[in-house]
């Protein structure tokens, strides 16, 4: 019997070796082999970030944070590609890489046990549950809707199963998926895009993509129709109250959002609608990490600010007009005026108060040039507005208060996000693409075919016509990650274009975000309210519920794939699948136990922070990977290393940053 050649790989079982395969050349071929881990990821990557995260920024913010999307998913396409890179050369998906590496496979894999408990979060089911809701109720879900809306999150997390033991190979039933999701969301968005979405809201996501640097200023009072976000100082005491009024009338629920106390340092929120409702508010996200929190009593002089507040804003609702207040320098800057054509604002009284004048103006030409300028910045981008985040710290020497927890999971989760990018090796492989053909793949636990998929990968000779392969591979997974990028850029930008043409300035609170694009629309059209009601919350669940099925094949996936290879007794159970779904039932008992335990915005921000760190330490050690077991010839150059650096750097650094704002 003749000895199979092998090559040594770190502290796993060697490789064996075969010929890379022909990579995909031209023609109907190349198109439909393009159908591969980028359309599965792209259809992944379009769920929370983009239906959540995106028009929860973008409602509050307008478009100008839109460049740091575009800086996360480029810098994942680096390390994503790296990811890749690993796959095609030796059959195995990069985590299994790392394991290889020193200190050694039982180091490694508590390092990934760590790593993978933002994964557990079932942020899609959770948020996928409030569209869901909102088709039952026939409005948007209020705080006494909770029991609802978590039911309703325990039921699709346990249906998102289902296709994942009866789809026949996990991969490719997941390929069809997310390809029809892909059709359908962006078919509708897009119709909703060309038809609806007014010039000046596609201009400023086109351009937000890239305003580099730029960051937004909130008035101190900001009134815009029924959205209101109204804060006053009384002695040592801030209150903000942001809400939004669903109909005219102080009676219950007739109002909802939220009322901010701040009192010597301490912080407390309460329901705006029922304030002797206290919910619990955290300093950082490191004490909501840690479950730290202050409460605080709802006393009289809280109450008599929220009933001024709500005297205030109430004759607004249905109005069209706006009320922009800016204190800076010891100056009131004022702008009161009409919104005309739902985006611009035509301010017909402007001042500029301070301590010793108070001068009253008809026309933004006759305000001073200084305070001209503020106003006008605010006008223009209907409320807030657009500066260098340079020219603002540099002033100021800290960042601007703006709900930095969101903005980072708004960061985390464009794209793809934490340990969900290093899927792109493991569909690589199920795929077949290079080496992948000679391991195997994953099969379904019920009707999927007998798939044997080895405990170690194979590379391939350094000859002339596999380095000529190697290179029709790279060029391959290159156009990969093109259409992954593209999809994911226009995947951020519809559901945005969708929230600042409908729901510009509503106050962003509690679950209702996934839904309250369904509101504007239906508003803005009451003669087919019903039509679109129904279409953009049924647009919003196949958003965030196929996620949940990806979301849990991933999980099972990478550790199936870890213990597979690193343990013989796991390899002795004869059958990958007993593995798989072993590993997936487990999951399925700690998802539950959170959704039970938190409601579904803060699963998401939590999980997106934790995946920043996780995303952040893979890159890294991929490229250690990649530079100690591939051959010279076939590592990574330097502009990709360097790449992958920066992508790691940045998303631990915003991520450790968030810890302390």
């Amino acid at each position: 019997m003749t000895n199979t050649p092998t090559v040594a790989a770190g502290a796993l079982a060697p490789w064996e070796i075969e010929n890379l395969p022909e990579p995909p050349r031209s023609g109907r071929k190349l198109w439909l082999g393009l159908i591969g881990p980028g359309v599965v990821l792209a259809g992944t990557s379009i769920g929370t970030g983009e239906w959540l995260f995106g028009p929860a920024v973008s409602a509050q913010y307008g478009a100008s944070l839109f460049w740091l999307a575009i800086i996360s998913i480029v810098l994942q396409g680096f390390a994503n590609l790296m990811f890749m890179r690993y796959a095609i050369y030796c059959g195995e998906p990069v985590n299994v890489g790392i394991l290889r590496t020193w200190p050694g496979p039982t180091a490694w894999i508590v390092f990934f046990a760590v790593l993978d408990v933002a994964a557990i979060f079932p942020y899609n089911a959770s948020n996928a549950a409030v569209p869901l809701s909102a088709a039952f109720l026939g409005r948007l879900p209020r705080p006494e809707d909770a029991l609802l809306v978590r039911g309703l999150g325990i039921g699709i997390f346990l249906l998102c199963f289902v296709p994942l033991i009866f789809g026949g190979t996990v991969y490719r039933m997941l390929e069809k998926i997310m390809a029809a999701k892909l059709v359908v969301v962006l078919g509708y968005l897009s119709i909703i895009a060309v038809t609806m979405v007014s010039a000046p809201v596609v201009w400023d996501v086109v351009t937000g993509f890239f305003a580099f640097g730029t960051v937004p200023l909130r008035p101190e009072t900001l009134i815009v129709d029924r959205h209101f976000s109204v804060r006053q100082v009384v002695g040592d005491t801030e209150y903000l109250a942001k809400g939004t009024w669903e109909r005219k009338g102080k009676q219950d629920n007739s109002v909802m959002g939220e009322f901010l106390v701040t009192r010597n340092g301490e912080k407390a929120k309460f329901n705006l609608s029922k304030p002797e409702e206290s919910v619990r508010i955290t300093a950082t996200v490191l004490d909501q990490l840690m479950n730290r929190s202050q409460q605080m009593t709802f006393n009289l002089e809280a109450a008599a600010v929220r009933e001024q507040i709500l005297n205030r804003t109430e004759p607004f609702v249905g109005s069209k007009q706006f009320v922009i207040e800016v204190v800076e320098r010891g100056e009131t800057l004022i702008a009161e005026g009409d919104i005309v054509n739902h985006h611009q604002f035509q301010p017909t009284k402007l001042r500029v108060r301070s301590n010793d004048s108070d001068a009253e103006f008809a026309s933004i030409e006759q305000v001073p040039e200084l305070q001209r300028a503020r106003l006008a910045n605010h006008l223009q981008h209907e409320g807030v507005a657009y500066v260098s985040v340079v020219g603002y710290v540099g002033e100021h020497g800290q960042l601007p208060p703006l709900d930095w927890a969101m903005i980072v999971a708004f960061i985390a989760i464009a794209g793809a996000g934490g340990l969900t990018n290093t899927m792109f090796s493991n569909y690589a492989r199920d795929k077949g693409w290079g080496m992948g053909c000679h391991v195997g793949a994953i099969p379904s636990a019920c009707g999927g075919i007998t798939v044997a998929l080895s405990h170690t990968g194979k590379v391939f000779p350094l000859d002339t016509e596999n380095c000529s392969k190697w290179r029709g591979w790279m060029r391959h997974i290159g156009r990969d990650q093109a259409i992954w990028m593209a999809a994911s850029v226009i995947g951020m930008a519809l559901p945005c274009m969708m929230s600042l043409e409908f729901i510009r300035n509503a106050s962003v609170v509690g679950d209702r975000v996934s839904a309250m694009s369904a509101e504007g629309i239906a508003t803005r059209y009451p003669a087919y309210q019903s039509l679109f009601w129904f279409l953009t919350l049924f647009c919003g669940f196949l958003v965030l519920a196929p996620g949940q099925v990806s979301t849990g094949d991933q999980i099972a996936r990478r550790w199936t794939d870890m213990l597979w290879n690193a343990s013989a007794r796991v390899r002795r159970t004869g059958e990958v699948r007993y593995i798989y779904y072993g590993i997936m039932a487990t999951y399925a008992v700690a998802g539950l136990v959170i959704l039970i335990q938190f409601p579904a915005v803060q699963i998401a921000k939590m999980a997106a922070v934790m995946q920043n760190i996780a995303l952040g330490s893979v890159s890294l050690m991929s490229i250690y990977v990649n530079r100690t077991l591939l051959p010279k010839e076939v590592q990574p150059g330097w502009f990709h290393q360097l790449g992958v650096l920066v992508c790691g750097v940045f998303f631990l650094s915003i991520s450790i940053a968030l810890l302390f704002l």
